[in-house]
C-alpha cells in the first residue's frame, strides 16, 4: 500500500512560481462561493483514492449521509503521477472534490494553490493529533487536512533465524552493525537487512530520527539542510555498513530481494507500520515468522523515530461544496466510526489520538498473528515520532536526487555522503529555478 507511494518520484511539475508558502493557498471563486454557508440541497462529491479498502468508508458515509454522497474513483496513476494531474487540471476546474495527498506531497499542491485550507469548516483539531501529526497538514497557520495515518519506523526480524542464533533484535545502531557482522560470518549468503537506494522516504525517516531538519523557513525563504550534520551520520554509518559488506545492497521491492526476504537469505527489515501488509507479496512463505521491534536507537534508551509514508485527504480548490468536502475528510479521519473502517479495511494506523485505543487496533495484523501486542508497539512508536519541522515544496526533486545520487554511489562504491552533498545541491539549484527565495 504505502511503499508503493514512497516510491513514486517521477518528475513533478510545479508551476513556475515566486510565492512562499506565506502567499500560498488563496481558493478559487468556486470554493468560496460554497464557503459562505454550505451548499444546500442533496450534493456528490467526487474523491480519488488508490488505497484498497476505502470503498467500505465510502459506502459507510453514504448509507450516513444521504445528503452528501460521495463518488469514489482509483486515480490512473498513484503518487506524483495523480499530483501532477491535479497541477495540470487545476486551471482547467475539472480536478475532484477530495484527493488523496501523501503528506510530503502537500506542500507542493499549496505552492499550486491546487488545495484548499479547511480551517473554517472543520474547526481546531488540535486536542486530537499530536504536533508531529499537524506539522505534516499545517503551514503558515493554515490547515489542509486531517491527518490521517503516522506511519512510525520499526525494525522487522526473522525471530526464528535470530533465535538460532541467539542474538537478541538490536537495541542500538551499533548493535545492529555488530549484529550484522556477526550473522554474516556465520553465513555469507545471509544478511541483517539491505540498504535501499529507491526509497528517499525510508532515508528520510532514518534522517529525521538522527535529528535532520531538511527544510525550514524563515519569512518567505526556504532554507534547505539536506546534508546536515545528523544526515551525514546517517549516511555514514550506511557507507560502513556497505564497504563492509555486511548489508544486503538489493533495493526494496526489487525481484532479488523479495526472493531473498522469502528465503531467509535478508533477516531484517527497517520499515514501517504498513510493512505487514507487504509481506504477503514479497516474502509469501514467512508468515508467522517475522517479529516487530524498536527501531534501533542512536543512543540507547532513546525512542525517538521517524515516520516512512502517512497521508491525508485534501479538498480541492475546484470544489463548489467544500464545506461538505472537508466535513468528510474529517470524518473518516477522526470520527469513531470512520477511523475504525481505515483500520480494519485500510491497515491504517489512525493519526487521530482518541482513535488509537480502538479494539481494532486488538487484533494484529494477520501476517502478524503471533505478535498480539504489534498495534500496541506500533502506538509507542507512534507517540515518540520525530519529523521535519515542514516538506519542502519540491520533496520530489529531492527524492529524484535520492533515487539517482545514492542509486550511482552505490554503482560507483563512493561515499553516501557524497550522494547528500549532490540532493542539497539539486533540491536548492530547483528552488532557485522557480523563483523561491532560498538558503543553503
Amino acid at each position: 500500500m504505502r511503499t508503493n507511494l514512497m516510491r513514486g518520484t517521477a518528475a513533478l511539475t510545479l508551476a513556475a512560481t515566486a510565492l512562499a508558502m506565506t502567499a500560498c493557498g488563496s481558493s478559487s471563486s468556486s470554493s468560496k462561493a460554497g464557503a459562505a454557508s454550505g451548499s444546500h440541497g442533496k450534493v456528490t462529491l467526487t474523491f480519488v483514492n488508490w488505497d484498497g479498502g476505502m470503498q467500505a468508508a465510502v459506502d459507510q458515509w453514504n448509507q450516513a449521509n444521504p445528503d452528501i454522497q460521495v463518488q469514489l474513483s482509483k486515480p490512473s496513476g498513484t503518487g506524483y503521477t495523480l499530483y501532477n494531474k491535479l497541477i495540470t487540471n487545476n486551471a482547467a476546474g475539472t480536478n475532484p472534490d477530495v484527493t488523496e495527498v501523501e503528506y510530503q506531497a502537500l506542500p507542493a499542491l499549496i505552492a499550486n494553490k491546487v488545495i484548499v485550507p479547511i480551517d473554517q469548516y472543520i474547526g481546531d483539531i488540535s486536542a486530537d493529533f499530536d504536533k508531529s501529526s499537524l506539522a505534516q497538514v499545517q503551514f503558515e497557520g493554515k490547515t489542509y487536512g486531517v491527518p490521517q495515518n503516522v506511519c512510525p519506523m520499526v525494525f522487522f526480524y526473522r525471530k526464528d533465524i535470530f533465535d538460532s542464533l541467539g542474538l537478541k533484535p538490536p537495541t542500538t545502531w551499533d548493535e545492529y552493525a555488530a549484529d550484522a557482522a556477526t550473522i554474516h560470518a556465520k553465513n555469507p549468503k545471509q544478511y541483517i537487512g539491505n540498504f535501499s537506494a529507491v526509497d528517499s522516504g525510508w532515508f528520510a525517516g532514518l534522517a529525521q530520527q538522527a535529528g535532520a531538519n531538511w527544510w525550514t523557513t524563515s519569512g518567505t525563504t526556504w532554507n534547505v539542510a539536506i546534508d546536515d550534520a545528523p544526515t551525514q551520520k546517517v549516511a555514514n554509518y550506511w557507507s560502513n555498513l556497505i564497504d563492509k559488506g555486511l548489508v544486503s545492497p538489493e533495493p526494496n521491492w526489487s525481484p532479488q530481494w523479495s526472493t531473498d526476504m522469502n528465503s531467509g537469505n535478508i533477516i531484517g527489515w527497517v520499515s514501517a507500520q504498513w510493512a505487514p501488509n507487504q509481506f504477503p507479496s514479497v516474502a509469501k512463505d514467512t508468515a508467522g515468522k517475522w517479529v516487530a521491534a524498536p527501531l534501533p536507537a542512536w543512543t540507547a534508551g532513546d525512542p525517538t523515530v521517524g515516520i516512512w509514508g502517512g497521508e491525508t485527504e485534501a479538498v480541492t480548490a475546484n470544489s463548489k461544496h467544500p464545506a461538505e468536502a472537508a466535513k468528510f475528510v474529517k470524518w473518516l479521519n477522526s470520527s469513531t466510526e470512520g477511523v475504525k473502517t481505515l483500520i480494519q479495511q485500510v491497515a491504517a494506523f489512525p493519526a487521530s489520538l482518541s482513535n488509537q485505543n480502538q479494539d481494532a487496533l486488538k487484533t494484529p495484523p494477520p501476517f502478524m498473528s503471533d505478535q498480539q501486542d504489534y498495534n500496541t508497539l506500533i502506538a509507542q512508536a507512534a507517540k515518540n515520532v520525530r519529523t521535519f519541522q515542514v516538506w519542502g515544496p519540491n520533496a520530489n526533486v529531492t527524492f529524484d536526487a535520492y533515487s539517482n545520487d545514492f542509486a550511482a554511489a552505490l554503482q560507483n562504491k563512493t561515499p553516501l555522503s557524497a550522494a547528500l552533498t549532490q540532493m542539497q545541491q539539486a533540491t536548492v539549484d530547483d528552488l532557485k529555478k522557480r523563483g523561491f527565495s532560498v538558503t543553503g
